[in-house]
């Protein structure tokens, strides 16, 4: 119940909706390191079309919007999203649809080696960030999105491992040092899991890489959902951020670990948690069929939740994430 009463409060607490919602896809290549990105995009448009149900798979729902819709007039704040481990392009679609209805433009991709059916330990943490700076530099080159774009409103938005991927857009930094520490002192977490069960051995991981920066200074705003590394990144690093970032944290992992968390606060960042939340509820809502699916898999935590009450996070998160934009100016109010 409170879950349901703190949700209507945010719901009521900023405006409607203004624009119709197109999607296109695309696909970029980033020549410097070989790496392809399938690119779903979200944006504002005044079609007044019937929206269609897209990105549906079997476990997730997908979500509605006008495919090649026209382009509203104006210019709109761009945002890069970023998913977690095993995630791909309509991820946070949920996130994404609305944002675009209060007039952005969002871009999301799959991450090769992290993405849906090609998700691997093996595949450098740093890659990721990388690609949000690569799908920036494109799409603010790009004749058709560069004239829409308001190059003072650019932000990042990533769950889980793409939570990192956006503080370290942000100037945060980890090293190997840490993060072997961190591994050897609380081997039970699953940022660390996810490595062990596939053998890694994090002290043969090029420091160089993890330690680099990879701050984007083209980046005005973060946020984070439930990020992973949060007991990694250096405190000097997050310290010198000097752009408004949020994190919001799930109230637990899952619910078999009990009150077992990914360390959000220890971030000492601007910080949400939503305590009926696990770190699966910033997915999608659920299919029917997906409880059997990911049983099979051993995967059924991922669907835990029922969905109303998954919506109901979604909602919070949404209004979240729309008043912290809103707060620093970086979304309009009405249209």
């Amino acid at each position: 119940m409170r879950l349901i009463i703190s949700t209507l409060l945010f719901i009521f607490s900023f405006p409607a909706w203004s624009y119709s919602v197109g999607s296109q896809q695309d696909i970029i290549v980033d020549s410097s390191t070989a790496r392809r990105l399938d690119v779903r995009i979200f944006y504002p448009s005044d079609s007044h079309q019937a929206a269609q149900m897209q990105g549906a798979r079997a476990v997730f729902i997908g979500f509605k919007a006008i495919t090649h819709a026209p382009l509203a007039k104006g210019r709109f704040p761009l945002i890069v999203l970023s998913h977690g481990s095993g995630g791909n392009n309509a991820s946070l679609a949920w996130l994404a649809v609305p944002l675009a209805a209060r007039g952005a433009i969002v871009i999301a991709a799959n991450h090769p080696g992290s993405t849906t059916g090609d998700s691997s330990p093996k595949t450098d943490l740093t890659l990721q960030t990388g690609d949000l700076s690569f799908m920036l530099t494109h799409y603010l080159a790009d004749p058709h999105w560069q004239q829409a774009i308001d190059r003072q409103k650019i932000g990042a938005i990533g769950h889980s491992k793409g939570g990192y991927s956006v503080l370290a857009l942000a100037g945060g930094h980890i090293n190997r040092q840490r993060l072997t520490h961190y591994c050897q002192a609380m081997p039970q977490m699953p940022d660390c899991q996810f490595y062990q069960r596939d053998g890694i051995r994090l002290e043969n991981t090029s420091d160089q890489r993890l330690a680099a920066s990879y701050h984007d200074p083209r980046v005005r705003f973060v946020v984070a959902l439930d990020p992973g590394m949060s007991y990694v990144f250096t405190r000097s690093s997050l310290d010198a951020i000097d752009i408004p970032v949020l994190t919001i944290a799930a109230g637990y992992f899952i619910r078999s670990t009990g009150k077992m968390r990914l360390g959000v606060d220890q971030l000492k960042l601007p910080l949400l948690t939503l305590a009926d939340a696990g770190h699966f509820d910033f997915l999608p809502l659920c299919t029917p069929k997906a409880a059997e699916i990911l049983a099979g898999e051993g995967e059924g935590f991922i669907c835990e939740t029922p969905n109303a009450q998954r919506a109901a996070i979604h909602l919070q998160t949404i209004a979240a994430v729309s008043q912290f934009m809103q707060q620093h100016e970086f979304l309009s109010q009405q249209k």
